[in-house]
């Protein structure tokens, strides 16, 4: 498997001739809205150059995980491409001229399979869960069972005994964690938080040892100054964590890898 880092928490996965995207923010509009939000580093890869994706999956409607401006421009590169998520991203992907048939609303319960690929969505609480009249989780995570392998893409969320519960179920050969934390110095300036470092190892070091929980990824801490975290804060938790625990990696902007399998 082919896992590459595409900058906060976005992802590009290709596996059996498969090429799967999370969350891609490839662009400045976040901070075009905004200049707190001005990025540490330029995107690694610009979006009309993603050719053959065949799948986008968004987490929920924040700027620099559904951002139009990215996901257009992987359509213009792979004008077959599929794009699904919560009903609120589905309908900024409407509104930035996605064409409603490649456009797929995701639920916790309502994921889809796309040849040896099932998506199964995970509610995510971005410090609260929240829900529409009609029951359509505003944040998700998705789980990816994929030809054997279960991989985990938390989005943005803290962890809750809700979560735990869903994510335990299984055994996790990689999952991709935020660690930036939340504070009242944020709430303050409206922005909300994820689990820290330290509850991103707990829940991941827990789940490793009920089930299995072979790799962690840290995410969300390194592309806003404003709402990061220090890696290094993160490595010295997870040394003072006491096995079982799971690996972790952290990757650079761009960075590139090749996933063999745990065994």
């Amino acid at each position: 498997m082919i896992i590459r880092y595409l900058g906060q928490v976005g992802f590009l996965f290709q596996h059996h001739g498969l090429t799967v995207v999370i969350d891609p923010y490839l662009s400045d509009s976040v901070a075009e809205a905004d200049s707190i939000w001005v990025r540490n580093y330029r995107p690694p890869v610009q979006p009309h150059a993603l050719h053959g994706v065949d799948l986008v999956l968004c987490t929920h409607d924040h700027g620099d995980h559904t951002d139009p401006e990215s996901l257009l421009g992987i359509l213009s590169a792979s004008p077959k491409c599929h794009f699904a998520g919560p009903k609120i991203s589905a309908r900024e992907m409407e509104r930035a001229g996605i064409p409603q048939s490649q456009i797929t609303v995701l639920n916790e319960d309502s994921g889809l399979t796309l040849r040896d690929l099932t998506v199964e969505p995970v509610a995510a609480a971005h410090e609260e869960y929240e829900t529409d009249p009609e029951g359509h989780h505003r944040f998700l995570g998705y789980l990816l069972h994929w030809d054997g392998i279960t991989l985990y893409h938390a989005g943005d969320t803290v962890v809750t005994p809700e979560l735990e519960n869903a994510v335990g179920q299984h055994a996790i050969e990689i999952g991709f964690l935020p660690i930036n934390g939340r504070s009242d110095e944020r709430h303050k300036q409206d922005i909300v938080g994820n689990m820290d470092a330290a509850e991103a190892i707990r829940f991941s070091a827990a789940l490793a040892k009920k089930k299995g929980f072979h790799l962690l990824v840290p995410t969300h801490y390194d592309l806003f100054a404003i709402n990061g975290a220090e890696l290094a804060h993160f490595a010295a938790i997870w040394e003072k964590t006491p096995e079982p625990k799971p690996k972790f990696r952290s990757f650079r902007p761009g960075e590139q890898i090749v996933y063999q399998r745990s065994s």
